[in-house]
């Protein structure tokens, strides 16, 4: 699969989760709408300061972006959606979504 394929699915799968309009999730990531709607099509070719820029604006690694299986995408996207939301949090209020995260993550690792 190649990285503007890659990039185009990661994108898709983000947009669509939010429930946005393409202007509101072009004004998020910093790009421009035309910008926007030639990655979603598999079509844009976009520097790597760009890449680095939406990257920033989701809260996840350029490398995921350009590297993610549809597998991962289930995972990464509420993923991201999580982080976002928690940012807005007071610190206690992270310090608890934190705990519960790791009790998760333990509850995973008892199982295997």
């Amino acid at each position: 699969m190649s990285l503007q394929k890659n990039l185009s699915d990661s994108l898709n799968a983000i947009h669509t989760s939010r429930h946005q309009t393409l202007t509101a999730f072009a004004e998020e990531l910093g790009i421009s709408r035309s910008s926007l709607q030639e990655i979603l099509k598999g079509n844009g070719n976009p520097r790597i300061d760009t890449i680095e820029q939406i990257a920033k604006q989701l809260h996840v690694d350029p490398l995921e972006l350009l590297s993610s299986s549809e597998d991962e995408l289930k995972v990464t996207v509420p993923l991201s959606q999580l982080i976002g939301a928690a940012s807005h949090l007071s610190d206690e209020k992270k310090k608890e979504l934190l705990c519960a995260f790791n009790s998760i993550v333990m509850l995973f690792s008892e199982a295997e």
